[in-house]
């Protein structure tokens, strides 16, 4: 079980004092039963993600970022300043050296916040992972406050821009070190850089994860949809959406300002000749990377087809595929055909035939799947230039089985001809 009972207290909380974090969530065989557990992990997450991103937090950061930093400043300048002094007076000496000390004890404090906050940030970014994974269905919630779907929260981009004017800077003084009087300069932009990354690395990792979080929850949400559309037998459609469609979509607008930019300044036409043939010779450069990247992925799975041809029964056509693309949810252990769905990716090949589809793998893995067994198959087009379509094989008792293959389209037509309920995605 777990402690949310504080959750809601969490953005009225001291800066000095700070609620229980939530515990982690255990076992689902834990829960009475699966509301229970959504209503808990929801709870959880909303209180864990609003001290993440709680504006107390992130202003007592701040002040002591800004304090630990104004002592790197300060404290080489009255090193130099004593150093280099005129007569060596003992008197300057004992106050800059009873000053560099106040000013440690000043900083001190701040340091140990800092610790404190870094050592609760990192439990709590536990707990996120923890309580997301318990629960990843179509149905379970997850907030979207880091901006995973939007824009990027205030603080990263504050802090991206201030670790950009610290290397800068630090370029700009580096360039004059000749200049002792600015290489005094480097201990304090060292240390603002220094919490700028931290910063910046901390969004940069809640964003990531929220983004595969969404993916997970997406293919859950996708799965179910083609369940539902499972009610009758659809013919295998071409896939009406292509990437190279979704490309020139894109370039659709560049084009048309560039047409109207060319009729109302004709003179300045050149300099748009001069963009196109840039943008030329990108494309030129990128398509035999994107057909490189394809061939190298066809071949890798054709060899391993190859290895494996004499372990279908006789007379099969084997399709080289590959399968392991989804993400392992952390529900409960991967077993059976949810195990094929489980990354790592692996290469493995596919033959349909005999009232079963036979799955292959070079490690050893092998599935036969009896067509009763299949609530219905989707092929679907993928958004990445360079990938193959995916076949997406589900299942009567709720697994699924996603597979990568250039055949897809011929695979999925041999399972719609042999009765099995097929939609193209």
């Amino acid at each position: 079980m777990t402690n949310t009972s504080n959750a809601g207290a969490s953005s009225r909380a001291s800066l000095f004092r700070a609620p229980p974090l939530p515990e982690g969530p255990g076992s689902p065989q834990a829960w009475p039963d699966r509301a229970a557990l959504l209503r808990a992990q929801a709870e959880a997450l909303k209180a864990l993600m609003r001290e993440d991103l709680s504006r107390g937090r992130g202003l007592a950061f701040l002040v002591c970022a800004a304090v630990v930093t104004l002592v790197a400043v300060l404290a080489p300048v009255l090193v130099v300043d004593a150093a280099t002094g005129e007569g060596g007076d003992t008197n300057d000496v004992a106050v800059s050296v009873a000053v560099c000390v106040l000013l440690a004890v000043i900083a001190l404090p701040a340091l140990l916040v800092l610790r404190s906050l870094r050592a609760r940030g990192v439990r709590r970014r536990r707990l996120l992972g923890e309580w997301a994974a318990i629960e990843r269905g179509c149905d379970s919630e997850i907030p979207s406050g880091y901006g995973s779907q939007g824009s990027p929260h205030s603080r990263f981009i504050n802090a991206a821009g201030l670790l950009v004017l610290v290397f800068v800077l630090a370029v700009a003084v580096l360039a004059n070190a000749s200049d002792a009087s600015g290489l005094v300069m480097l201990p304090g932009l060292a240390v603002a850089g220094a919490f700028a990354w931290a910063t910046v690395r901390k969004y940069a990792d809640r964003y990531t994860w929220a983004s595969r979080e969404n993916v997970i929850r997406g293919r859950a949400r996708r799965r179910q949809r083609h369940r539902g559309q499972m009610s009758g037998v659809v013919e295998v459609q071409p896939t009406g959406v292509r990437p190279a469609l979704l490309y020139i979509a894109l370039c659709a607008p560049v084009v048309i300002v560039a047409l109207v930019f060319a009729v109302a300044r004709p003179k300045n036409v050149l300099g748009i000749v001069l963009v196109g043939l840039v943008a030329l010779a990108v494309l030129l450069i990128g398509a035999p990377v994107v057909t490189r990247k394809r061939r190298r992925e066809r071949d890798e799975i054709a060899r391993a087809a190859d290895t494996l041809v004499n372990s279908f029964p006789p007379g099969a056509v084997v399709h080289p595929m590959r399968y392991g693309l989804g993400e392992p949810t952390g529900q409960r252990a991967a077993a059976g055909p949810a195990s094929w769905d489980c990354d790592p990716p692996r290469a493995g090949a596919l033959a349909v035939g005999g009232e079963l589809v036979h799955l292959r793998g070079v490690n050893g893995d092998a599935l036969d799947i009896p067509f009763a067994d299949l609530a219905g198959v989707a092929c679907m087009a993928n958004t990445v230039t360079w990938l193959d379509p995916t076949l997406d094989l589900l299942l009567r008792s709720g697994d699924s089985i996603e597979v990568r293959t250039p055949r897809a389209e011929e695979i999925a037509g041999a399972l719609s001809g042999a009765g099995v309920r097929t939609v193209s995605a």
